[in-house]
């Protein structure tokens, strides 16, 4: 018998990811549901080294993980957009991979000094007394941005020192999940399979949710608000308006191109600022629903993310890490570590003897 001491939350997180149920690990892993269960709720404290190991491989974790001390963060209390249409199967993966990819990110931190000149700010609403627009309106100024659409959102949030990870929810139905965790930057994990232009305004956000929302309140007021700074923060009203005084449906689209922004978001936009009344607002989404309905043209690519590709290249450059040095830094398979982490060039991998 093995003396690490087994972490109940781990097997839990590992079985979500994998998204498999009670029932089918105890079929993969030969033994009864009634012992995964008992072992998740800690009614059992340690397996046998058997049993440990038929999990292990029934998951594809090394035994490793399950002794990890980390503690799970329940999904309530992140912020994440459109949840409400998404099953409790879908969640409870997306839920497990992000407190996986967060204790990677928390321990690939520990040889990683990361300096920021201007970090991402917290500013309460209530305490303030700022609108979600005048947030985003400092937010611009103290990151000194240029007048005019923001060139990268992902630049500006790592450039500030927050993380951007991209993630396959397998679903298009969330867009993004983002929380501050003690002792680590701002993460931000963001949906990799939607458009380039829905990306940006979602990454915005979640950006919103970071610097507004230290305190979880009413959800569709946070989502509201969050809303609210993201169209500010890339939209400014001050920049924009001239662009879409007596907007027409078919010029939206260069503006779109410009700004790298959805024609949807510009016509709400327009309206948001009164610029155009609630019946021509009316007659504008149905003109878009006809011209644009199997979607829009000029499309925006996909902001790439660079700080995490930045850590695991120091580790592997700097440090001399293999990949076997990475799995084993992050209680992790190989295949699921090369496959997240490791690009496909650019990195000098070490052959461990």
């Amino acid at each position: 018998m093995t003396d690490a001491v087994f972490n109940a939350d781990m097997l839990r997180l590992a079985r979500e990811a994998r998204e498999m149920t009670q029932a089918d690990l105890a079929r993969e892993a030969s033994v009864t549901q009634a012992l995964i269960s008992k072992l998740e709720h800690g009614l059992i404290g340690q397996p046998s080294d058997e049993v440990l190991g038929n999990l292990a491989k029934a998951l594809r974790f090394p035994t490793a993980f399950f002794h990890q001390r980390e503690r799970a963060i329940g999904f309530p209390a992140f912020h994440y957009r459109k949840r409400t249409k998404l099953g409790a199967k879908p969640l409870a993966r997306i839920g497990a991979v992000i407190n996986i990819r967060r204790q990677h990110v928390a321990r690939l931190l520990r040889s990683y000094d990361l300096e920021v000149a201007k970090p991402i700010p917290q500013i309460d609403l209530d305490e303030s007394g700022l609108t979600p627009e005048k947030v985003a309106e400092r937010l611009r100024a103290y990151w000194m941005l240029p007048r005019g659409p923001v060139a990268c959102v992902v630049d500006t949030i790592e450039q500030a020192g927050g993380i951007v990870i991209m993630t396959s929810f397998h679903t298009k139905l969330l867009d993004g999940i983002s929380f501050r965790s003690e002792g680590m930057p701002p993460l931000f994990f963001m949906n990799k399979d939607v458009a380039g232009d829905r990306f940006r305004f979602s990454l915005a956000h979640e950006l919103g949710h970071i610097v507004m929302h230290t305190v979880p309140d009413d959800d569709q007021k946070m989502e509201e608000e969050a809303h609210r700074f993201a169209a500010a923060f890339l939209m400014p009203a001050s920049d924009i308006k001239s662009y879409l005084i007596s907007p027409k449906i078919t010029a939206l689209g260069r503006v779109k191109a410009y700004w790298k922004v959805s024609i949807k978001s510009l016509i709400k936009r327009t309206y948001d600022l009164k610029l155009i009344t609630d019946s021509q607002y009316k007659n504008m989404n149905v003109q878009y629903n006809k011209s644009f309905n199997e979607g829009e043209p000029y499309e925006i690519q996909v902001e790439e993310p660079w700080r995490l590709r930045d850590i695991i290249k120091y580790h592997c450059n700097e440090l001399g890490y293999s990949l076997s040095d990475l799995a084993r830094l992050l209680a992790a398979n190989e295949a699921d570590v090369e496959r997240a982490y490791l690009p496909r060039q650019g990195l000098r991998l070490v052959v461990s003897n």
